[in-house]
């Protein structure tokens, strides 16, 4: 019988790869004044990584007021140690999108990260040559089920 529930962020990074997903640019409006671009080209190598606002420490707050530790141990987990791998993109303006669970434990804890990474506010985005892009990020989130 599992008594107690433990949660334990061993690791929180973005990973990046050395590619490139698409080229594409896009100009939504000209003038001699100024030019607003818009890239919408979604960066897999960048000299800046997104990150949640406040950082990690902001980050830890956030899921120890916001995730449900407890779902593993409510939908029959064992004991053990879940690393629970979630991709997604935060778009240049910080939102997320594109949510791809790249584990298959089950027993909700896919779901409930990608559910805290829902609600979360908007994260600062990425940067490449000074600015802001859009970028695949890849979040590892540990359970801990262990006997009390």
């Amino acid at each position: 019988m599992i008594k107690h529930i433990s949660t334990l962020i061993l690791f929180f990074a973005s990973s990046f790869v050395a590619a490139q997903v698409s080229d594409s640019t896009k100009i939504i409006s000209a003038d001699s004044s100024e030019i607003n671009r818009i890239d919408t080209t979604i960066y897999e190598t960048v000299d800046f990584p997104a990150v949640f606002p406040g950082g990690k420490s902001a980050w830890y707050k956030y899921l120890e007021n916001n995730l449900n530790a407890a779902v593993p141990v409510e939908n029959g987990a064992k004991t053990g140690t879940y690393n629970v791998i979630i991709k997604f993109v935060v778009r240049y303006d910080g939102t997320l999108s594109g949510f791809i669970p790249l584990t298959k434990y089950g027993r909700g804890m896919e779901e409930e990260v990608i559910r805290i990474l829902k609600l979360s506010p908007k994260w600062n985005p990425a940067k490449r040559n000074g600015i802001n892009v859009s970028s695949v990020t890849k979040l590892t989130q540990t359970f801990v089920v262990s006997k009390g």
